[in-house]
């Protein structure tokens, strides 16, 4: 009689669950989210690479958001979802590490949000007497908020060596550049920071 081997058994579990997990993702996904979900060999194939080049992660999908209710929406689906998967935020894939990947989840492409409030992701406010402040999505690139304050006539407190990295990106390892020693790392340069935890 033939016996069956463990490696064999372990195998068909782990293809069973990670089918089941594809299939659910698939099946729950809502009405409001299907033009921005992409599932694309194209998309995919982008979102498992970094600049690193050293981890690649394969992601189920890809959502390129139109609103922040488009990431918000994804979030909750994965908290309310019998297979909860990962979510990554992709800017312009500087990690070197994999840290915008999601292996069998959701890669978010944060890029698709500078049209988000009609293209204006960069806000100037203030005043000489009141002080100058920046409203600036995590999409944003470096090199576009410093144009957008010297067309004001004002700079960033403190910005990065290399200005095409996305603001989300940096600050989410403290914005530490050769500016620092004079004016603290970028994240000390925050008044308000906002997370979307999709909790509601």
């Amino acid at each position: 009689m033939a016996t069956s081997s463990p490696i064999t058994i372990y195998f068909i579990a782990l293809f069973v669950a990670s089918s089941i997990t594809s299939t659910m993702l698939a099946i729950s996904v809502p009405p409001e989210l299907t033009d921005n979900l992409h599932t694309d060999s194209g998309a995919i194939k982008l979102a498992s690479i970094d600049y690193g080049r050293i981890i690649k992660e394969k992601p189920f999908a890809v959502l390129y958001p139109s609103s922040l209710d488009d990431i918000r929406t994804l979030i909750n689906l994965s908290y309310s979802s019998s297979f909860p998967y990962t979510i990554a935020a992709k800017g312009q894939a500087h990690s070197t590490w994999g840290q915008a990947q999601a292996n069998k989840g959701v890669v978010v492409q944060m890029s698709s949000l500078n049209s988000f409030r009609n293209g204006t992701g960069i806000l100037i406010s203030g005043d000489r007497s009141s002080g100058f402040y920046a409203d600036v999505g995590g999409e944003q690139l470096w090199i576009d908020v410093l144009n957008a304050t010297l067309a004001r006539g004002l700079s960033p407190v403190s910005w990065t060596d290399y200005l095409y990295l996305t603001i989300g990106g940096t600050l989410s390892n403290a914005g530490i550049s050769g500016q620092t020693y004079r004016k603290g790392p970028q994240i000390t340069n925050v008044l308000e920071l906002d997370v979307l935890t999709g909790t509601c």
